[in-house]
């Protein structure tokens, strides 16, 4: 079937790219700066220009056909060029204002945004970030529809299709409160590790089980639980004024300031690799390639320390 170029109209495939993330002519308007009646003359057009309704109306908002499911991909594609072609030129991070909308735990928030803030408020001072929690159910969608540009997260809770960026790999470390009668100067027994009542972290769907309860199960042994907690804001607090016990993350000790000491778990608790993850459409955009890179760098100010555990002692860490 042959088609009239003058029919076409860029601003078409926005609004097509608007309503497949929306699946709602109200919202897809205020995304595109229009108003309801000018949304749907956009949807008129598309229709006509592919014969075929695109979007159905339903109880559930307006649900794509066949034939608009196969265009999605192929509009991301075309707008991504787009804006390769009119982005060629070098990405001025000075003049740019936007906002990126991040997934990210508060550990990772803990450790990546200082550094990542204070390089954006010197190179990229237009640049707001928006810092939500990483919701392993709806991350796909949130990827795939727009609402979300990166998350800083767990290979775990990926998904296919995304592409990544190794950050760093993390590891475990004892932690309880100077003066804990646990820590007597040497290294700490299995049984100590086991019969204290432990704080665990579960920030993604509150478990009472975590990987060094795996590791203990190994031995056939357990640990008891006397807290679970959604994040580590609280860990030092509780720590400080308890005789609970915990394993945390090495790198995010240095940023409690608390009176604690640490030491080494008497069993083998596998680590866990934080990793960048974003979607496709956003791979070559410029803002989001220099956030990347920002993002990089401010992983590798993140370094371990190489003398918070000397053998099997126990370290100070009030004041690291």
């Amino acid at each position: 079937m042959k088609r009239d170029n003058d029919r076409w109209d860029i601003r078409l495939l926005f609004a097509f790219e608007a309503m497949a993330n929306e699946r709602n002519v109200t919202r897809a308007a205020e995304r595109l700066g229009l108003t309801q009646q000018g949304m749907s003359g956009q949807l008129a057009r598309l229709r006509e220009l592919f014969g075929d309704p695109l979007f159905v109306r339903t109880r559930n908002g307006m649900v794509p056909t066949p034939r608009a499911e196969e265009l999605v991909p192929v509009v991301s594609a075309t707008l991504s060029n787009i804006s390769r072609l009119l982005s060629a030129e070098r990405f001025d991070p000075s003049g740019f204002e936007g906002t990126a909308r991040i997934a990210a735990s508060d550990y990772a928030a803990a450790l990546i945004l200082p550094p990542l803030l204070r390089r954006i408020q010197v190179e990229a001072p237009g640049m707001r970030l928006e810092i939500r929690p990483v919701d392993a159910g709806s991350l796909e969608a949130d990827m795939r529809e727009a609402r979300l540009d990166l998350a800083l997260t767990v290979p775990q809770f990926s998904f296919p299709g995304l592409h990544s960026m190794h950050l760093f790999d993390e590891r475990y470390v004892g932690v309880a409160r100077r003066g804990h009668p646990m820590l007597n100067g040497g290294p700490v027994s299995l049984d100590d590790f086991c019969a204290y009542e432990h704080l665990l972290v579960s920030p993604f769907r509150g478990d009472a089980v975590g990987p060094t309860d795996e590791a203990l199960a190994r031995l056939n042994r357990s640990r008891r639980i006397g807290v679970v907690v959604p994040g580590f804001s609280v860990v030092g607090l509780l720590l400080e004024q308890t005789d609970l016990i915990a394993l945390m993350p090495m790198r995010l000790i240095q940023n409690m300031r608390r009176d604690l000491e640490t030491f080494r778990p008497p069993v083998a608790v596998e680590g866990f690799r934080l990793n960048a993850y974003w979607p496709p459409r956003l791979n070559e955009d410029p803002p989001h390639r220099w956030l990347r890179e920002a993002i990089r760098a401010a992983a590798a100010d993140c370094t371990a320390p190489d003398d918070v555990l000397r053998d099997h002692h126990r370290t100070g860490t009030g004041h690291a």
